[in-house]
């Protein structure tokens, strides 16, 4: 009876998401016809945030495709890093004295979207179809204003659909029970909690995921309704999935709003890098954003 409710609930999800999905993510406020009395309003705060840190990105991107070491040094945090599209996780000062190029470069064929979390966090994301790459640069305001704390970049290979969450009767451990990881703070622990959740089984993943989370991986690209409908067709078959246990974990927590960058191998394939933004909304964490970027000169487990 439980198993009939939970494929219930699931297909429910899968025709709500698909519905959510259908026009893609909200488009940004457009701010060049404001109303009169908006000037001051959370919304137009939003737009103006979001068109600041597109501009950043901007001239960061000019920055890297010019070696203007100057404004790339300017515009980083002291916190930054990269996951370029290969694995490879790169420090602040190693990228400073390599200055490597983006995967998704300012003069290339993308799409730009930029999108504030809270109050203190912002994303962009580069996407461009012809190559099958993406990037996400998270921005954080700090005091002397926005500065670019983390990119993940992301080339598309084979595609591997997976659900996202522990299915059947699966003996999940690490990360549904423990993790390696010791938080500092509240928030890092309320993150971490929510994500272990998450991973074990499909109505707490459904309910710490929203309907406009879209996961960009080495291995495709999938709207939340794809991983519900997987998820749906690994129960009906009695599949025993095991989510992929977390070796090493940091986040970065600002208030409403957290980054975290995991490493993690996979039950049958190379390990990833897991960059993933979670948002306080209505007292539950959840990952608004997911990239994961496959180690691509790591031996297959």
């Amino acid at each position: 009876m439980a198993a009939r409710s939970t494929l219930l609930l699931l297909a429910a999800l899968v025709l709500c998401t698909a519905a959510a999905m259908g026009c893609g993510r909200a488009e940004q406020p457009d701010a060049s016809t404001p109303p009169a009395s908006a000037a001051t309003s959370p919304a137009m705060d939003t737009a103006e945030d979001e068109r600041t840190v597109r501009d950043a990105d901007q001239r960061l991107a000019g920055a890297f495709e010019n070696r203007n070491t100057e404004t790339v040094d300017r515009l980083l945090d002291a916190d930054f890093t990269w996951i370029t599209a290969a694995g490879v996780l790169q420090s602040r000062a190693s990228t400073l004295t390599t200055m490597p190029k983006p995967a998704i470069t300012g003069s290339g064929d993308y799409t730009l979207e930029a999108r504030r979390y809270g109050a203190s966090l912002a994303v962009v994301q580069r996407h461009n179809s012809s190559i099958l790459s993406h990037a996400l640069h998270v921005w954080v305001r700090r005091s002397d204003g926005w500065r670019l704390l983390h990119i993940a970049e992301v080339m598309e290979g084979e595609r591997v659909v997976y659900g996202g969450t522990m299915i059947g009767a699966a003996d999940c451990i690490n990360p549904c029970q423990v993790v390696p990881f010791i938080p500092a703070t509240p928030a890092e622990k309320a993150v971490m909690e929510a994500w272990q959740l998450q991973q074990s089984g499909p109505e707490e993943w459904a309910r710490h995921v929203p309907d406009d989370n879209v996961a960009r991986t080495s291995n495709g690209t999938y709207t939340k309704a794809d991983r519900v409908t997987v998820q749906t067709r690994q129960m009906l078959t009695r599949a025993i999935v095991v989510p992929s246990p977390l070796t090493w974990a940091r986040i970065w927590e600002f208030g409403d709003t957290a980054l975290m960058l995991a490493l993690q191998p996979r039950a049958a394939g190379k390990p990833f890098w897991g960059s993933r933004v979670f948002e306080l909304r209505d007292g539950t964490w959840m990952m608004a954003e997911s990239y994961q970027v496959t180690i691509r000169d790591m031996p297959p487990f």
